[in-house]
């Protein structure tokens, strides 16, 4: 979070800047013999902050604008780090931290630019994840790739692109055997078959895949 200082600023003369303890990637800035405000230290050389030097009302609004930016790219790059985000989820997740609407793009557009926010990439990734651990079929993945915030034409690519590797009756099949143990023992025929078929709509197969799986069960087959 950044430092307050203890009072509103006002122009005068930086008297100190000392690093942070607890953080040493910033820095205490002292102005006239008091604390004016923190700010990471990649500013302090680009602004050519200074002992001795006169500081403005304008030039530490535009600095802690610009250090606004870097505490923004900081969380979003930590959120970041736990795992792939598109980029509606980082956007939320700044806009959570008070930052406005332009400064939230800029920081994107810087992220999206290293290379670490990539919607295209994370629904590709996305539909193989699904389907190989947890055996979703296209439309519980486009919902949720939709809900997450991916262009409707990403998802839709990634989907066709990605599916072509994969029998989905196949993957219905292996899905509804292991849910069959189970609903077998259920003795009336129409509930086994519609608890079947509702599990598998759940999990995103389309009526006809639903359909031909629960008849080949039934059949034995």
């Amino acid at each position: 979070m950044r430092e307050e200082p203890t009072r509103p600023f006002e122009p005068g003369t930086i008297t100190r800047l000392v690093a942070q303890k607890k953080n040493p990637d910033r820095v205490s800035v002292f102005v006239d013999g008091a604390f004016a405000f923190g700010i990471y230290k990649d500013l302090v050389l680009e602004f050519g902050l200074k002992k001795g030097r006169e500081i403005s009302v304008e030039e530490a609004e535009t600095i802690l604008k610009a250090d606004a930016l870097l505490i923004a790219r900081s969380r979003a790059l930590k959120y970041l780090a736990h795992k792939p985000r598109t980029q509606d989820e980082v956007r939320k997740k700044l806009r959570d931290s008070g930052l406005e609407a332009e400064s939230i793009e800029r920081v994107l557009d810087r992220i999206a630019a290293m290379g670490l926010l990539d919607d295209a990439a994370y629904a590709h990734d996305y539909v193989k994840s699904r389907i190989n651990s947890r055996g979703y079929g296209p439309e519980r993945i486009r919902r949720e790739l939709i809900r997450r915030g991916v262009d409707s034409d990403l998802v839709e690519e990634a989907l066709r692109e990605e599916l072509e590797g994969y029998d989905l009756l196949e993957v219905a099949r292996s899905q509804a055997n292991r849910r069959w143990e189970v609903l077998k023992r259920e003795p009336d025929p129409l509930k086994r078959r519609r608890r079947l078929a509702g599990y598998l709509q759940r999990r995103g197969f389309d009526y006809d895949v639903v359909r031909s799986v629960v008849e080949a069960l039934e059949r034995g087959g």
